[in-house]
C-alpha cells in the first residue's frame, strides 16, 4: 500500500502534550497513531520546546528520524536541520537537549509502537539485539529557488544500501519532471519527506513537510515535481517480520495530552 498525508491535511490536528519530565512539546500525527495496529506505519512530527530534555530511551522497532528546524544535541552529536538519524530496534540514544529554539523532527516508523522505554527503568525490557545508532548530516537548500532554475535530477547517497534493506538518498529535481523511486522490495518499505518545492503522485500535490510511505510489494514510487521543482529524502527500512509483537505489554509511556 501507498500512504500519504499533506503537511495541510494534518496540521490542523496539531496538539501540545506534556513529558513525565514537565516539559512541553507539540506533536503532529501523519500516520497511525499510539494506538495503531504494530505492522501499521507510523510518522508524527515533534516539536520539541525551547531547552527541554528527552531522556535516553529505546524502541522496539527500527526508526528514523529527521531534524527539520532549530537544533540541539543528540546524545554528543550536535544536529540541526537537516540531520537524519537512525536507529536499529532496541538500540537507546539520547538524551536529546534541545537549545532556545527548540527542535523540530520528523519521527518514522514502518511499524507502530506506543511509546517508549525510558532508562534506567526500561533497561530490562531490552531485547539482545544489534545495537546501532547512525546520524547523516544532509546539504538541503534554503527554499526552492534554485530548484525553479534547475533543468534535471540529481541524487545523493545519505546512507549506502546495505545487504537487510537500510539505506537513505536525498533527491533534487527541476520543474515538471518525472522520476521513479527506488524498488520499496529491496528493503521494508520507504518514507519520502517533502523538503522543498512540491511531489505530485497520482494527481495529488504534496508540499513541504509532507510525507508518503511506500511499503512492498509496491512498485517503485512514480514522482512528478511541481512548478516550482521537488527537493525530497527516501529512507529506506530494513527487511523486517509482519507478527512481530513487543517485549512487554506495558511499554513506559512518555507523555500526555494537555490541550
Amino acid at each position: 500500500m501507498i500512504f500519504a498525508k499533506s503537511f495541510a491535511e494534518v496540521s490542523p490536528d496539531r496538539f501540545v502534550g506534556k513529558l513525565f519530565n514537565g516539559h512541553t512539546y507539540a506533536r503532529t500525527n501523519y500516520l497511525g497513531t499510539d494506538t495503531s495496529h504494530r505492522d501499521t506505519p507510523q510518522a508524527l512530527l515533534v516539536e520539541q520546546s525551547a531547552n527541554s530534555v528527552i531522556p535516553p530511551h529505546f524502541h522496539g522497532i527500527d526508526q528514523f528520524q529527521v531534524v527539520v528546524h532549530g537544533g540541539g544535541m543528540l546524545g554528543k552529536h550536535a544536529v540541526k536541520p537537516v540531520c537524519v538519524h537512525y536507529a536499529n530496534a532496541y538500540s537507546g540514544y539520547g538524551p536529546l537537549n534541545a537549545e532556545d529554539e527548540g527542535i523540530f523532527y520528523f519521527t518514522l516508523r514502518a511499524q507502530s509502537e506506543p511509546g517508549a522505554f525510558f532508562f534506567p527503568e526500561g533497561r530490562k525490557f531490552q531485547k539482545p539485539n544489534a545495537r546501532r545508532n547512525l546520524t547523516a548530516d544532509v546539504d538541503v537548500l534554503p527554499d526552492d529557488g534554485t530548484l525553479a532554475a534547475m533543468d534535471g535530477i540529481e541524487q545523493e547517497v545519505i546512507l549506502p544500501a546495505e545487504d537487510g534493506g537500510l539505506a537513505a538518498w536525498s533527491l533534487r529535481m527541476g520543474p515538471n519532471l518525472d522520476f521513479t523511486g527506488p524498488d520499496p522490495a529491496l528493503g521494508g518499505g520507504q518514507y519520502y519527506i517533502v523538503m522543498n518545492g512540491n511531489l505530485v503522485h497520482d494527481g495529488a500535490d504534496y508540499e513541504k513537510w509532507s510525507c508518503i510511505f511506500v511499503e512492498p510489494p509496491e512498485d517503485g514510487l512514480a514522482v512528478h515535481s511541481g512548478p516550482s521543482g521537488l527537493e525530497v529524502l527516501i529512507l529506506q527500512y530494513p527487511f523486517w517480520e509482519k507478527g512481530t509483537v513487543l517485549v512487554s505489554d506495558a511499554p513506559l509511556f512518555a507523555e500526555d495530552r494537555v490541550d
